[in-house]
C-alpha cells in the first residue's frame, strides 16, 4: 500500500504530539512514513536517525518523545500499532471494494 492515512484530528488534539517540537514532529511523520512502507522499523538509533533524516544526536535529542508512539518487538524491530490497525482497515475496505468492483464488472459484461 503507497497511500498512508494521517489522522489529522489525533495529529492535532494528542497531547503526545501537540507538544512536538517542529523537529520530533518531522522525525515522527518521516518514520511513519517509513513504517508505512516496510511494516516495521530497526530499533537501533543510528538506523532510525538515517530513516528520520537527521545526525545520530539530532535524533537522541527527540528520540524519547517520539519513540512512545512505537513499540520494540521480540524480534527486536519497532511496530506502530496505529499503522497496524490503519493498514488492516485499508485492506478490508481494498478487497471489500474489489468486490463490489468485480460484481459490477460481472453484471455489465453479462
Amino acid at each position: 500500500m503507497k497511500d498512508i492515512k494521517f489522522d489529522v484530528q489525533n495529529l492535532l488534539s494528542d497531547s503526545s504530539m501537540v507538544l512536538f517540537t517542529l523537529s520530533e514532529l518531522g522525525c515522527f511523520i518521516r518514520l511513519k512514513c517509513h513504517y508505512w512502507s516496510s511494516g516495521e522499523l530497526p530499533s537501533d538509533n543510528l538506523s532510525l536517525s538515517k530513516l528520520a533524516g537527521c545526525s545520530l544526536g539530532q535524533f537522541q535529542d527527540v528520540w524519547p518523545k517520539v519513540s512512545q508512539h512505537f513499540e520494540k518487538t521480540d524480534k527486536g524491530t519497532l511496530i506502530c500499532k496505529e499503522l497496524d490497525k490503519a493498514r488492516k482497515k485499508a485492506k478490508e475496505t481494498s478487497k471489500r471494494m474489489q468486490k463490489v468492483a468485480n460484481a459490477r464488472w460481472k453484471k455489465e459484461a453479462a
